[in-house]
């Protein structure tokens, strides 16, 4: 898949931390505002800033068609994707879905190291 990561997207405005945040407190780890004549580069670890792959902006459109989105079930379908990109992508063909943790909400928080089961 081609993929463009040299767009550069102004994120200003938009309630992101990385941009929005700098100067301010809010978790207490924010950065400070740049001194005159420096640029302010956020680094992120886990906030890129790169467009979201069209895929998964499509899955969401298609999923945000339906009014409701309470609590789910995980499916069985939800469990061998976890599988097969774990097997496909970091060669980890041992992984079974009672090694699957998840989190759907907050009792799924408080009881993280346990399966999601009905």
């Amino acid at each position: 898949m081609k993929y463009d990561f040299t767009t550069i997207i102004d994120r200003a405005g938009k309630d992101a931390t990385a941009f929005d945040g700098i100067g301010k407190t809010v978790w207490g780890f924010e950065p400070d505002k740049a001194k005159p004549g420096f640029d302010e580069i956020p680094m992120w670890v886990a906030d890129m800033n790169f467009a979201t792959c069209p895929a998964v902006v499509q899955a969401m459109e298609q999923r945000l068609k339906h009014p409701l989105f309470g609590y789910f079930l995980p499916s069985d379908a939800y469990y061998q994707r976890i599988i097969d990109w774990q097997t496909t992508r970091h060669d980890w063909p041992e992984l079974t879905r009672d090694m699957i943790g998840c989190e759907n909400g907050v009792h799924g928080g408080i009881r993280t190291s346990f399966p999601c089961t009905p």
